[in-house]
């Protein structure tokens, strides 16, 4: 395959990165195999030579001598280890901004496990890369010096540990046929149970309000329960294999022990030999065992490493420019449409508009009309499958993200405040400039509730910090979108969770945003939100534009239409909620 065709692997590149740190690994591997016949050749040397000649200076120098080929051997073997531990830390640092920055574009578009659990596979691999196992099979190929020397012994001994060798590696090799599905399924429905469980605590309010919780536990635990048989019988196998193999070692050093003592009656060898080849051959077969032993890790890590490249792989991409002037705020959509990349649903189709610098849009439309779908590819969160969304000019998809924030202000339907305090929230978890900070929070209308909190802008949201109610973290949220300079805000659903001071807040808000000449889209299924906007846009059911054009204009339209004759309730999802007149007499 040509390198142009060729399926990325950035897993495999920050790992060869460090082939330096790995190419000196092997080298400490090599003079750990001279040094691993220490006590093979110090047995061989006390049979032959101590026993026959008496002399307690020659078993004295030989003594020293082995212990400080030992000692080099321990050093060499913690040298090794956090060699490897080193090069695992720097293939994870290599990769794990990468990784969560693929994890937030998939999850974004796609959601999924497959975007979820990208930092823990990351972390399995590392901790595979960093463990003894990566050190007995970089072992591996210097066992051809101890089967030089077993040759250099006698040939007898090397046929049996190459016999014995070859009983292992079959054994091995039926054992990952016969374990590899139920362990590559018990990993997968391990994963998929912590996922199910993860989402229990995500909506612990849904559960513990509806009464779900009792429901939703015994359905983990049957998940659970799963992942466990499968585990356990692929674990049962592996408990057979294990057995299987430690016994046919100790069978292969009995033999080497009995051929030993065959040569030794027949005049060909020594006792010293025997003891030697004992040694030697347990030595040479250990990569062997250890890999039987340490599968059930290597298939996790391999399986890690296969997902870690999928998802940085089909996660979106954004091809990202040099960096631009700071916009004016002209916004516009030529024939914008997409497609959702799963379902292959068109959501969003041919939607057209244009704003100058200040100018307000509301947005409406029924329930899945494509709403909160245009306010993600109007700030470039999302990528349009047809036409495109230019800000002053430039594709809002391809303009740097980091340098596009200070100008970009975005609300979610949904209000997402992360662990940190009130102000590195605000900051968009930067430390953030004081008075940026406060002056985000009295646009948003949210300074005076804040000095309300306990710590104030220093008070700790998320994990064990304090829980705000929704209107309070949907404040927290707009100034969130308004901390900076920016010069286009798209809210969606910002009044949700307000209630009516907090609604007054709002509009005060949003008449602030138009003297200072800020682009603002609103996306609303109250209308008293749109009293103060300039234009409104119309989405029809199948994500299409019905109209767009100026306020007075567009309701004019919707309170001269006749009222449509009776729909059932799920088909009723037109926005006739414009003519009726809300709490304040404002249309």
């Amino acid at each position: 395959m040509s390198a142009a065709g060729r399926r990325p692997r950035p897993l495999h590149d920050a790992l060869f990165a460090n082939r330096r740190l790995m190419l000196m690994g092997l080298a400490f591997s090599a003079a750990m195999s001279l040094l691993a016949l220490t006590t093979s050749f110090y047995m061989l040397q006390v049979y032959d030579r101590v026993l026959t000649s008496r002399s307690a200076e020659t078993l004295a120098l030989l003594t020293i001598i082995a212990a400080v080929a030992i000692a080099v051997f321990s050093w060499l073997d913690s040298l090794r280890l956090r060699l490897m531990q080193r090069i695992a830390l720097r293939t994870a640092d290599a990769l794990g901004r990468k990784i969560l920055r693929a994890m937030v574009a998939a999850a974004s578009q796609t959601g999924g496990a497959l975007s979820r659990n990208g930092l823990r596979d990351l972390e399995t691999v590392k901790n595979f890369i960093g463990s003894p196992a990566v050190n007995t099979l970089m072992d591996a190929p210097f066992t051809l010096v101890f089967l030089v020397v077993l040759a250099l012994l006698h040939w007898l001994l090397l046929v049996v540990v190459l016999i014995g060798g070859a009983i292992l590696v079959g054994l091995a090799w039926a054992g990952q046929r016969l374990t590899n599905p139920s362990l590559i399924q018990a990993i997968e429905l391990q994963a998929r149970t912590h996922n199910f469980a993860e989402d229990a605590l995500r909506n612990a309010d849904v559960l513990e309000g509806m009464g779900m919780s009792a429901t939703f536990v015994e359905r983990w635990h049957a998940q659970w329960i799963a992942s466990m048989r499968k585990g356990t019988l692929s674990a049962d196998r592996d408990s057979k294999l294990t057995a299987m193999s430690r016994a046919v070692r100790m069978l292969i050093q009995i033999a080497l022990l009995g051929i030993g003592a065959m040569l030794i009656l027949n005049l060909q060898a020594t006792g010293g030999i025997m003891i030697a080849a004992s040694i030697i051959g347990a030595r040479a077969l250990a990569p062997i065992e250890t890999g039987v032993a340490t599968y059930k890790s290597f298939i996790a890590a391999r399986l890690a490493w296969d997902r870690i490249e999928d998802v940085l792989n089909s996660s979106p991409r954004r091809d990202e420019g040099m960096a631009l002037p700071a916009p004016q705020g002209r916004l516009g959509a030529a024939r914008i449409g997409y497609l959702h990349p799963q379902s292959r649903r068109t959501i969003l189709a041919n939607v057209s508009f244009e704003l100058q610098p200040g100018d307000s849009l509301g947005v409406i439309g029924p329930s899945a009309s494509g709403k909160s779908t245009l306010a993600r590819l109007l700030v470039g969160a999302w990528p349009c499958t047809a036409g495109s969304v230019r800000l002053d000019g430039a594709d809002i998809y391809s303009w740097p993200r980091a340098e596009l924030s200070r100008f970009v202000g975005y609300l979610p339907q949904d209000v997402e405040l992360f662990a940190g305090t009130v102000r590195e929230n605000i900051a968009r978890m930067a430390e953030g400039d004081p008075a940026l900070v406060v002056q985000a929070a009295r646009l948003a209308g949210a300074h005076d509730m804040i000095l309300q909190l306990p710590k104030g802008y220093d008070t700790e949201l998320g994990g064990r910090g304090l829980r705000l109610s929704g209107g309070q973290a949907q404040r927290v949220g707009i100034a969130r979108a308004l901390y900076g300079e920016p010069k286009l805000v798209v809210l969606d659903e910002p009044n949700s969770n307000l209630d009516a001071a907090g609604e007054e807040a709002l509009l005060a808000t949003l008449a602030n945003l138009k003297k200072a000449g800020v682009t603002v889209v609103i996306i609303a299924h109250r209308p008293s939100i749109l009293a103060g906007v300039d234009k409104i846009l119309v989405l029809k059911p199948d994500g299409t534009m019905e109209t767009f054009g100026p306020r007075a204009e567009i309701l004019q339209q919707f309170t001269r239409r006749p009222a449509p004759p009776p729909q059932p309730a799920q088909q009723a999802g037109r926005v006739v909620a414009l003519a009726t007149p809300d709490a304040g007499g404002k249309p």
